[in-house]
């Protein structure tokens, strides 16, 4: 863990140099849930309850610190669905300039949640105001969904769909189920695989190792449904919540309309560096994809670039 004053410190030298879009890269910006508070006070050592709390006081001390930095900047970060259900870390973090945070929601299914081990999730309308309780206090969300998982079913993909719509998200990802090297995935399929295939003469297996233009979309096996209609499925779906109505529909998140213009374009090129370029398997559409997004990337970098200060 990094101090705070080691890391207030480095904020303000990237504002000084002109960066005020900044990212705090930790996995969980809430690593003490009130439920962990509260399993720790029925245990008889008091010594793990007083850790914890010692552990949230810091994280709101580091809040209480970024607070006080220039109100231009705006800070992003990703939490778990967790810290809907504690008000007050939420007013903190808004205060703190953190604008944005990535949820990784996952799946909308309790079947899908206990594949990935986020069974503590909640689904359905419980997640609809979960999601929410987010944005009634000043943080927008970028929630994160995963298909291809063993649970899905051809009805999972919509479903997911209508319920980032009703969920007031302000951005979403709709990502393929990857085995990562080191991941308890990886290590179940790379055992299933008693003769993997090869692309060019590389072991699926060793998929990093693939150019990407060779590299299958989808990795692992499912029970019911095709790679293939798992990928033309989720891109659909990245198609359908970013059609320009949604979009737009969403737009009513920020104020002016050059705010709301620009929200457009950010969320376009989003679609495009990920929908198109990274699931789209028809390389015309993919060249496409790409130029696109680096017509699009042009005016959205000017509302991010700033001034370095003087002093």
């Amino acid at each position: 863990m990094r101090g705070t004053e080691d890391l207030v410190a480095e904020i303000r030298d990237l504002r000084r140099r002109g960066f005020r879009f900044i990212l705090l890269a930790d996995d969980n910006f809430y690593p003490v849930a009130k439920s962990d508070l509260a399993m720790a006070a029925r245990r008889s050592d008091p010594s793990a309850l007083q850790g914890l709390e010692a552990i949230r006081r810091e994280r709101f001390e580091l809040m209480e610190r970024l607070a006080d930095l220039p109100d231009d900047m705006v800070l992003m970060t990703q939490i778990t669905m967790e810290a809907a259900e504690d008000p007050d870390y939420l007013d903190a973090m808004r205060k703190a300039h953190i604008r944005g945070v990535l949820v990784g929601v996952e799946s909308v299914t309790p079947e899908g949640l206990k594949t990935v081990y986020k069974d503590f999730n909640l689904t359905g309308d419980a997640l609809v105001q979960q999601l929410r309780t987010f944005r009634e206090h000043g943080v927008h969300v970028l929630a994160s969904f995963i298909f291809g998982l063993p649970t899905d079913t051809a009805a999972t993909f919509d479903a997911t769909q209508v319920l980032a719509q009703a969920a007031d998200v302000t951005f979403a990802q709709f990502v393929l189920l990857m085995p990562f090297p080191g991941t308890i995935d990886f290590e179940k399929w790379e055992k299933s695989q008693e003769a993997p295939p090869t692309v060019d003469g590389v072991p699926l297996t060793r998929h990093w190792l693939l150019p990407r233009e060779r590299r299958p979309k989808v990795y692992m096996p499912h029970p019911h449904l095709a790679a293939e209609e798992i990928r033309a499925r989720t891109q659909a779906t990245w198609d359908q919540f970013y059609s320009l109505p949604s979009i737009w529909k969403r737009a009513a998140c920020v104020k002016s309309m050059k705010a709301k213009l620009a929200f457009v374009l950010i969320s376009k090129l989003y679609r495009q560096m990920y929908a198109n370029t990274g699931i789209a398997t028809d390389s015309a559409r993919h060249s496409r994809a790409s130029r696109m997004a680096r017509l699009i990337a042009k005016p959205c970098r000017r509302l991010f670039v700033t001034p370095p200060q003087i002093a």
